[in-house]
């Protein structure tokens, strides 16, 4: 009983304080209401008095906070959040689509509609914060090109603006931090469709900070949009220009024109004129900068420190400028390409380049001979990177007579160390340590019998296939399909769900330029079986080993025995190595039987290779 009135007593207290605590927030002189100022919130009524009242008030008290409570607030003039005021809303997640339907704290901007250059819808000055707001442009268009508007939030060239918990959903331009020194600055939690410039850093002498922002297409979410269209065309996400040391974490974009843009940023003097260029500086962690033409450009960064990128994704390629004299740094990053990709890096300009443990993909796809670094810059590194191919053609480096120094040592290059040097004789080139792998020994001929039924199960047990083609042996004239000896004249026949009669012929297969076996080219439809055939020789008893691929799923016999299996009932695209297994040869010749299952889709193929026991490759003969 003492205890349970102690715990009572407790909550009494406790509920107490919080009372109290409110009550002295109710009375604070630097906590506003915007409410209290006459604003309404209700999408209809202009609030641009009420919520610019509120803030001069609390600036007057010496600095404070303005809250804004849930609703549509429709500002239709510019804002101005004085020194030592922070603006605050009711934010818990960004929104996606038409706000006013998400909840939370809604500004409606109409102010600037058509002008580039005017002012700001929001400018902020010394020490002050804006937070928790989802920003929408009711006017603004879903076209080729949409209405212009100036910047939603602009620096006004003061120091410590904070920008936190804050959704853009449709800006034309988003965050200016950069046509006034805005020393340091922090923005984080933004999430913003800027439909053409995103976030514009630049004079600032004091390190920025920039973290967690998200620019992407979310109010308009068809990818064939002509809005899209023009962001994908003249749309930067990031630029970057005069900044010392500034620091970014998690950033991210995609479908823009520019990921991240590093410029020679125009300092102004007290006048707003133009009197020099400079380049910034900057560590970047985290940062993913997808489906985009160019990724990362860099006209220039600063000559001694540059930029350096740590455990980056990009999709598509960086592109240097020749103007460029700082060192740029990618250290922990992969890059993977769009289709229409040449190289991953264009690199030009006297700054050296690194490329440390990172690794490179499916660089130019169009098979026009590009390479995935076409290096023309003065210095270039590259040590302990990856790049995972086994094109016979696939350029690695290419390096042009403007290097003067070049190391490109210690990297994994499967398909070959295929670098072009075409620097001077005189430049210092050093290669080598670059490991090569052997040629894959894919089995690249096949006698293939395909276009068997394979129908949904209607009620499958849990756990049991999907698919009837699966477990249904359709070889039994021939033995039944692990012990089946087919020849380029084997037919086989089998009876639809309609009671007609098929035949199937013996087709010689053999593989694409991927070393792939491609079903469809043997049957052009889907949810079918197929069966293909080699033999394996093998100069003694052993075990072989098989790295294989199977797209959906399926059985492998080897000397009339079930040597692996898979099903999958959501399918599973085919890469070498997805089916791993070993099975028992003979001396002499092993007959080898797969059977995959196509459960739909665009693909319908395999992929094997063969090796010995000792590593070796192993020699195939359909017709021993």
């Amino acid at each position: 009983m003492r205890s349970r009135c102690r715990i009572i007593v407790s909550i009494l207290l406790l509920a107490a304080c919080d009372t109290c605590f409110y009550a002295v927030a109710e009375h604070n002189p630097g906590i506003h209401r915007v409410t209290d100022f006459g604003a309404k919130g209700d999408g209809v009524t202009d609030d641009t008095v009420a919520f610019q009242t509120a803030l001069d008030a609390a600036t007057g008290d010496g600095g404070g906070v303005v809250l804004i409570p849930t609703g549509s607030f429709l500002i239709r003039g510019n804002l101005v959040i004085p020194d030592n005021v922070a603006l605050e809303g009711v934010w818990r997640a960004p929104v996606r689509g038409e706000p006013p339907d998400q909840g939370g704290t809604v500004l409606l901007a109409i102010a600037g509609k058509g002008e580039l250059e005017g002012k700001p819808f929001i400018e902020m000055h010394m020490n002050s914060t804006l937070k928790g707001v989802t920003i929408f442009y009711p006017e603004q268009i879903r076209a080729n090109p949409p209405i212009p508007y100036p910047w939603t939030v602009q620096g006004a060239g003061k120091d410590n603006i904070t920008i936190l918990d804050v959704t853009m959903v449709n800006p034309y331009q988003a965050v200016d931090l950069g046509t006034r020194p805005n020393g340091r600055h922090l923005i984080r939690n933004l999430y913003a469709y800027a439909l053409f410039k995103g976030v514009y850093i630049n004079q600032c002498y004091d390190v920025g900070r920039l973290e967690n922002i998200h620019i992407w297409p979310f109010w308009d979410i068809d990818p064939q949009s002509p809005l899209w269209v023009f962001t994908r065309e003249n749309a930067t996400a990031f630029i970057i220009g005069k900044t010392d040391g500034q620091m970014a974490h998690s950033l991210f974009s995609i479908f823009y024109k520019v990921g991240i843009h590093f410029i020679d940023g125009p300092i102004h003097d007290e006048n707003g004129e133009i009197v020099s260029y400079a380049a910034g500086c900057g560590m970047y962690t985290n940062c993913y900068f997808d489906v985009t033409p160019c990724a990362v450009l860099v006209d220039a960064v600063m000559e001694t420190a540059g930029v350096s990128f740590v455990n980056a994704s990009i999709m598509s390629k960086i592109v240097v400028g020749p103007r460029n004299q700082g060192p740029v740094k990618f250290t922990g990053s992969g890059f993977w390409a769009t289709s229409d990709l040449d190289s991953h890096a264009v690199l030009e300009g006297r700054g050296t380049v690194f490329f440390e443990s990172c690794h490179f993909n499916d660089w130019d796809r169009k098979r026009r001979g590009a390479p995935c670094i076409d290096a023309n810059n003065r210095r270039l590194i590259v040590t302990g990177c990856d790049f995972p191919t086994n094109r016979d053609d696939h350029q690695i480096v290419r390096l042009g007579p403007r290097v003067r120094s070049a190391v490109i040592v210690a990297n994994t290059m499967p398909g070959g160390a295929l670098i072009t040097n075409n620097a001077p004789k005189n430049a210092d080139i050093q290669i080598g340590l670059n490991a090569v792998e052997p040629k894959p020994n894919y089995v690249t001929e096949w006698l293939v019998l395909a276009g068997f039924p394979n129908p949904d199960v209607p009620d499958p047990a849990p756990g049991a296939p999907t698919r009837a083609g699966y477990d249904t042996d359709y070889l039994t004239t021939l033995g039944g399909e692990a012990n089946a000896t087919v020849t380029p004249d084997t037919a086989v026949d089998f009876t639809d769900a309609q009671g007609n009669t098929h035949r199937i012929t013996a087709k010689t297969l053999r593989a694409d330029t991927r070393r792939y076996i491609n079903l469809r080219r043997a049957w052009d439809e889907s949810h079918r079986v197929a069966y293909a055939f080699t033999h394996i020789y093998s100069d003694r008893d052993q075990t072989a080993c098989f790295d294989a691929g199977m797209n959906d799923g399926g059985k492998v016999y080897v000397n009339g025995e079930l040597v692996y299996s898979r099903f999958s009932p959501l399918g599973q695209q085919c890469r070498p190595g997805i089916d791993l297994f070993e099975a028992p040869l003979k001396k002499g010749y092993n007959p080898i039987v797969l059977k995959v299952e196509d459960g739909g889709g665009t693909r319908w193929e395999f992929v094997l290779e063969v090796y010995g026991e000792d590593g070796d490759p192993l020699r195939t003969e359909i017709t021993p």
